[in-house]
């Protein structure tokens, strides 16, 4: 279980990188990826133009999110499956009721120190 568990990390960095420079590389609202190349000046037939690159962007942005996303969910089964199997419930909850009442002894070993007289 642990080689696959690395591989799903390795894509999931790779993907939280690739999903960053897509992006990035998407037009802002006022300009466009062709003005950043120095194609600022109207021409129709440019390969970065209004609607050049945008839907090919789009769909990357797109699939890149996607596996992103399957990744993400992938590693919290990964988690959440190591989780279940490593700990036992009923030791858990054992464990937990002792430490409650080793507080609850500390607690009253206290007070009662700060009630005697000196």
């Amino acid at each position: 279980m642990f080689v696959p568990y690395l591989f799903v990390v390795s894509v999931h960095i790779i993907l939280c990188i690739l999903l960053v420079l897509v992006i990035l590389l998407q037009p802002g609202k006022g300009g466009d990826v062709g003005a950043a190349f120095g194609g600022g000046g109207g021409g129709g037939g440019q390969v970065f133009g209004p609607r050049g690159p945008a839907g090919l962007l789009a769909r990357a942005t797109t699939g890149v999110a996607v596996a992103f996303m399957v990744t993400s969910i992938t590693l919290s089964l990964y988690s959440n499956k190591s989780l279940r199997n490593d700990v036992n419930l009923d030791d858990e909850l054992e464990r937990i009721q002792q430490e409650r009442a080793s507080e609850e002894e500390g607690s009253e070993a206290a007070s009662e120190t700060e009630d005697a007289p000196e």
